[in-house]
């Protein structure tokens, strides 16, 4: 493993990105996989949380599934965490848009609002439609 990849397991500089990003409290967590992990379908979740007491990160065995308190899995490679973690939430949209960073909702638009995620979505340029 080399530094990109060593980094992306630093909890504590994620914690301190993540204070650092003014992310507002939710309920449920925002989840961050390596794209080699995603698609070998095991490895490692990174969890980013965000709650009334604080933020909080904390790593995950990644099977499959993120699991149901996981509302929107981020996966991109190395690198491409490395520039998030370098220049904040502000580069996700762009990220998306070049397809660096695939987002994945795994919630309704319903329950993205009731945990808290919905304008965090809505910052990220994607959009669900409504019928």
């Amino acid at each position: 493993m080399g530094f990109m990849s060593d980094a992306f397991f630093d909890c504590h500089g994620w914690q301190a990105w993540l204070e650092r990003a003014g992310m507002p409290p939710a309920s449920a967590a925002i989840g961050l996989l390596q794209r080699e992990d995603h698609s070998a379908r095991c490895g490692t979740l990174l969890l980013l949380s965000s709650h009334a007491e604080g933020c909080r990160v904390a790593l995950r065995e990644y099977n499959e599934a993120p699991g149901d308190d996981v509302a929107v899995l981020l996966v991109a490679d190395a690198d491409s965490f490395a520039m998030l973690r370098g220049e904040g939430l502000e580069k996700l949209p762009g990220m998306i848009r070049q397809g660096r960073l695939h987002a994945f909702m795994l919630k309704t638009l319903d329950e993205l609002e009731a945990v808290g995620l919905a304008d965090f979505v809505e910052d990220l340029g994607l959009v669900f439609p409504r019928h």
